[in-house]
């Protein structure tokens, strides 16, 4: 049953489904959400008089929870039930664990471009270091996942391949964090996400990195990589099921028109369900050879687009809340008209992250720059330190990367 709200009246756990303006008009991503947090509850009332609310919709968890969503029937929801969710605070801060982040990534650069090498050349490649490889890196994203989230901004269009695999698997770890799955599961779905690609080592170039449409002929050789992945991870002995799974079925899809096998909802694992996600979302804002990618919002308003025909929507809807309304990455200007670049998200406070601001108000370089924490502005009647609104990648020529470089060698 539909009821209209003064959003004065309006409660954590109430399902949106209207507002009193358009969709677009609005900073909400989705058409249609619960609830979950003050913060949200702040953001709605600041933006409408009044909304329309689904009365017969109700969160099937506790408000509270990370996994405060809609019931649905399948192996995500009751997995999640049946193994509980952990939370993991943040132990340190993004400033002290950027090191040890970076040693982590290149340790899984190094990793992955050896395997990399050995299957290009023929050879069964050497997996024993990627239990070690993999767990460093969860230790990192469990202390704190900005980090690693940050360093994945810094990417070379003609490093493509590998630099995915480190993407997808830093992703798939801080996706599962967020989830609150445990370390070993953290652990096999990041050894997922690093491998999951492997298969891809046997498709020719030309057709890998081919601008246009893809002719049947050579649609059918990139649709094989899944079966190639599980070829070369079967041959390496100690390699759990799970990890091979997911180089198998990464894309499958909800509705059964996926590869290799056509596999539908339920019959899809977990975590081959998360990779789908998670590969999908770094490929469309990774610049590749032949095209620029997409900034994060417009990635996760087209992922959102095609929910119900490729991705579990219970999943997809916990991805996006772990990437936050402003994405690590994302270029924004304050109130005071300072732009900065979100560098740390606050689980609490999701419209105040920390952000790195490189322009004044004339929009004129600050040397140095400096790094403002919006969440301790909060209660404060200035309203400067808050986010005014998101810009797109380049806007006053600030190169996001660039100044992440500078960032995490400071």
């Amino acid at each position: 049953m539909k009821k209209k709200v003064d959003v004065q009246n309006l409660k954590i756990g109430m399902y949106v489904c209207e507002l009193d303006r358009p969709w677009l008009e609005s900073s909400f991503l989705f058409q249609g959400f619960f609830v979950q947090s003050k913060e949200q509850l702040e953001a709605v009332q600041q933006e409408c008089d009044h909304v329309i609310v689904d009365t017969l919709r109700v969160p099937d968890l506790p408000a509270n929870s990370l996994l405060a969503l809609p019931s649905t029937p399948g192996v995500i929801t009751s997995l999640l039930r049946a193994k509980g969710a952990k939370r993991y605070p943040r132990q340190v801060t993004i400033e002290d664990e950027l090191k040890s982040a970076r040693i982590a990534r290149s340790q899984t650069r190094k990793f992955i471009d050896n395997v990399f090498a050995d299957v290009q050349s023929g050879r069964i490649p050497d997996l024993k270091e990627v239990r070690e490889t993999v767990a460093n890196m969860v230790e990192s994203i469990v202390r704190n996942p900005d980090a690693q989230l940050c360093l994945a901004q810094l990417k070379n269009r003609d490093e493509y391949t590998a630099q995915h695999s480190v993407n997808v698997c830093v992703l798939t770890i801080t996706f599962g964090r967020h989830l609150g799955l445990s370390v070993r599961q953290l652990n096999l779905a990041g050894m997922g996400g690093l491998l999951h690609d492997i298969g891809k080592l046997r498709t020719p170039l030309e057709i890998l990195n081919k601008p246009g449409k893809l002719t049947d002929e050579e649609f059918a050789i990139m649709r094989a990589h899944p079966d190639h992945g599980r070829e070369i991870l079967e041959a390496n002995p100690g390699i759990p099921a799970a990890v091979i799974d997911v180089a198998f079925t990464h894309h499958e899809r909800l509705h059964g028109h996926g590869y290799p096998r056509g596999l539908k909802a339920d019959e899809i694992s977990l975590w081959s369900k998360m990779v789908a996600i998670v590969d999908v979302y770094d490929a469309i804002t990774s610049n590749r050879i032949y095209h620029d990618g997409m900034n994060a919002t417009e990635a996760l308003t087209r992922m959102y687009e095609w929910r119900e025909r490729d991705f579990d929507p219970v999943l997809l809807e916990q991805f996006t809340q772990c990437i936050g309304i402003y994405p690590i990455g994302t270029l924004v200007e304050l109130h005071g008209g300072e732009v900065g670049i979100v560098i740390s998200t606050n689980p609490e406070l999701r419209l105040r992250p920390k952000v790195l601001v490189v322009l004044d108000e004339e929009k004129r370089p600050y040397y140095p720059t400096r790094v403002v924490d919006l969440a301790q502005f909060v209660d404060r009647e200035e309203g400067i330190y808050a986010i005014n609104k998101a810009l797109e990648p380049g806007t006053y020529n600030v190169d996001v990367q660039q100044h992440i470089r500078q960032l995490h060698v400071r």
